[in-house]
């Protein structure tokens, strides 16, 4: 027979089966429902005090005053919980309402701190509200609870109550916090700001002083200045050339006259005109008369001083007509080149040459006349010297101003050269200036805005939580729910004997009716023998 085959098999194989193991299925029942009841009125009740804690939103409106505290007030819950699960806050707590005393002396305190955090439950309260950004329903946080568990009533409440105080005043706290560490980080910024906008200020007042006529917004100025100058320059270039020209001019008719003249009698003669008259004076003389004659002597004498003074006149105005070309070219290069040049220094040493070769001149032409002829005498020639040295003067003076027009617009040409680079630094201090005003000035508006998010904190007009529901001394416990433990005893003891009574019949290998033997055997019971005990109760029965 097969483990299938063994037990009940029919309504009445089970009704034969309860009566045989009716106190298998009993007894456990009743020890474990009897121990079930035990323990649950042994078990010592277990109070809760619960308060319900609302989330306040802001009470002023977001567009006139934003808060600077930011997050979610779950992640400010989930700080503060933290805070007053901590060793410090739990340990005053315990302090203060003599909490856990039966295990003050036998647990170390870790253990007490490990069972009241669990004795501290702390749940949020959520609800469906429409969304702001669109219509569909959204689950939203609205409040939380904050339960305390523990066998003495009146300190549960107690403890809530603690545990309700700090919730609230952490949280008051951590907002003000948050507030005026947002404050004064702004203010640190601004007066970085306000610092850094001081010294770009000051730099700048330093580069204008610095450039002061080489300043972007001078460039329309200096280029007028420069054409002014170079048009002046222009100007006295040409009355230069002009004195120049006219100075030549002079100078060759200064060449055509000689600068001494002869008196013979009521006539004026140039020595030129005189020595061709004496030359043929001379020959005429000297065809009549013998050559030792005393006019032909007198007349030669004449011939040979008139023939070195012009002579000497001659080599006179060659020097002279030498060196003032000399002096044009040096003035001339010296616009192009400097002082060293080679050309420069080569027209020097022959303009001091013939400087000196003039002077011996001079010196010659003075100690063979008298102190009163020793100058020109030519009217003419004088005149000439006269207008020559005027226009040397006026040429100095137009080259002096030419050089000081020169330098002044030379400097105007620096400026103006170097305005592109200054120009870029001063746009680039400006950028920076401009940058570090537009910061001080963002976060001037900033830091205001905190201080009026600060006052709203102080005032608690922003976010706050608030008691809707504060704690209670409790009626009943809620725990242990003795119901619940002598039902569980019931169904479970209920359990153990049956299946107690099944383990006993299925190991129980005993033949007990025809059905047994047939499904045993596999052959059809022909008779049975009653069993004298039933047989008796049954006839028992019908009597």
């Amino acid at each position: 027979m097969t483990e299938a085959d063994r037990g009940p098999q029919t309504l009445q194989d089970y009704i034969a089966f309860l009566r045989r193991r009716k106190w298998f299925i009993v007894v456990p029942w009743l020890v474990i429902l009897c121990i079930a009841s035990v323990v649950a009125y042994i078990l010592p009740p277990v109070y809760q005090s619960k308060a319900t804690i609302l989330i306040e939103s802001q009470q002023v409106p977001e567009d006139l005053v934003r808060t600077t505290v930011t997050g979610y007030a779950e992640e400010r819950i989930k700080t503060i919980t933290e805070q007053i699960l901590s060793r410090q806050t739990l340990e005053q707590i315990i302090k203060d309402f003599r909490l856990y005393p039966d295990f003050q002396d036998n647990a170390p305190i870790e253990d007490i701190l490990s069972k009241m955090r669990k004795d501290i439950s702390v749940e949020m309260v959520s609800a469906m509200v429409p969304s702001r950004r669109s219509e569909r329903q959204v689950e939203v946080n609205v409040a939380f609870t904050v339960s305390y568990e523990g066998g003495d009533p009146k300190k549960v409440t107690q403890v809530a109550n603690r545990l309700t105080s700090l919730f609230l005043e952490y949280n008051m706290r951590l907002r003000e916090n948050l507030a005026k560490t947002t404050t004064n980080i702004l203010e640190q910024q601004l007066e970085a700001y306000r610092n850094t906008t001081r010294l770009l200020e000051e730099k700048i007042a330093r580069f204008k002083e610095e450039h002061l006529t080489e300043l972007p917004e001078l460039m329309r100025l200096n280029l007028e200045f420069e054409q002014q100058i170079r048009q002046q320059i222009e100007r006295v270039e040409t009355k230069i050339l002009a004195l120049e020209d006219r100075k030549v001019y002079l100078e060759g008719q200064l060449a055509t006259i000689s600068p001494s003249v002869l008196f013979r009698g009521d006539q004026v003669w140039e020595p030129r005109d005189r020595l061709k008259l004496l030359r043929s004076q001379a020959i005429s003389l000297e065809a009549s008369l013998s050559p030792k004659h005393p006019d032909v002597i007198k007349i030669r004498r004449e011939i040979e001083e008139l023939e070195k003074k012009v002579n000497a006149d001659n080599e006179r105005r060659n020097l002279e007509k030498m060196l003032n070309d000399k002096e044009v070219q040096l003035e001339n290069l010296r616009n192009r080149t400097t002082d060293k040049h080679p050309d420069v220094v080569r027209l020097k040493q022959e303009i001091s040459n013939i400087k000196t070769a003039l002077a011996d001149i001079q010196a010659d032409e003075a100690g063979g006349a008298d102190s009163a002829d020793s100058g020109p005498t030519n009217p003419a020639y004088i005149n000439l010297q006269t207008q020559i040295k005027r226009t040397e003067i006026e040429l100095d003076s137009l080259r002096t101003q030419r050089k000081e027009l020169e330098k002044k617009w030379q400097q105007y040409v620096k400026r103006l050269e170097q305005m592109p680079q200054v120009e870029q630094e001063y746009q680039d201090l400006a950028r920076d200036y401009s940058a570090a005003q537009k910061k001080y000035n963002e976060t001037s508006e900033k830091l205001m805005e905190a201080r009026q998010a600060e006052n709203l904190e102080e005032n608690q007009a922003g976010e706050k939580f608030t008691v809707v529901d504060p704690p209670h001394v409790p009626g009943k416990p809620v725990k242990p729910n003795r119901m619940a433990i002598i039902l569980i005893g019931f169904i479970l003891g209920l359990g153990a004997g049956a299946g107690l009574a099944a383990a006993m019949e299925f190991t129980d290998t005993t033949l007990r009716t025809a059905g047994d033997v047939r499904r045993l055997t596999g052959a059809p019971v022909l008779s049975a023998i009653p069993d004298v005990r039933e047989v008796q109760e049954m006839q028992g029965k019908r009597s």
